[in-house]
């Protein structure tokens, strides 16, 4: 569990099925622009669950839900974790459409970037944005990521591949341990 000023966010055991479900359902059209599969049943809901709790556990992924006054409003994951040599992974995050605009994301973000550079010990978090997301590209700023360049055709969403801006932000007081 982490703490922000305003937000709890917890790991995939403390949620419900139920309660992701709703959250998605609720946001599917805002979510829907940025991609990804959202669990359409409650089946699928207890499934990802599971799936994000054994990755958790088996330090592979780390998918943080942001909590609000107790609901459930913002997630922010760690994927793609590769230790070794490499020591870095994918940051990824959405908030509910009427939450927007508030700060949240940037707190929730900053508490999970932190996370991931003194408790997971990462060198390196990198997060990848499409260039019409203008909020996305501040709150990276904010947090003091570096643009590293442009991808053409990066992802597959809604039907089309979709052009990204590649930001990167490295732990500069990482020590590699042999």
């Amino acid at each position: 569990m982490l703490t922000t000023e305003r937000l709890v966010l917890v790991s995939p055991e403390v949620i419900k099925a139920s309660v992701l479900l709703e959250y998605h359902q609720q946001n599917m059209t805002h979510f829907a622009q940025a991609g990804g599969t959202l669990p359409e049943s409650l089946r699928i809901c207890r499934q990802r669950l599971k799936a994000e709790t054994t990755l958790w556990k088996n330090d592979r992924s780390y998918r943080f839900y942001g909590l609000l006054d107790g609901d459930l409003i913002l997630d922010v994951s760690l994927s793609n974790l590769v230790r070794g040599v490499f020591q870095g992974a994918h940051l990824g995050y959405k908030v509910a459409s009427q939450h927007t605009g508030q700060g949240l994301m940037t707190e929730a973000v900053d508490a999970v970037v932190t996370h991931a550079f003194t408790r997971l010990r990462l060198h390196r978090v990198m997060a990848n944005y499409q260039p019409w997301n203008l909020a996305s590209g501040r709150i990276l700023d904010k947090l003091g990521f570096e643009r590293e360049g442009f991808a053409k055709d990066y992802l597959f969403i809604n039907g089309q591949w979709r052009d990204h801006i590649l930001t990167s932000k490295t732990n500069t007081a990482f020590r590699f341990k042999q």
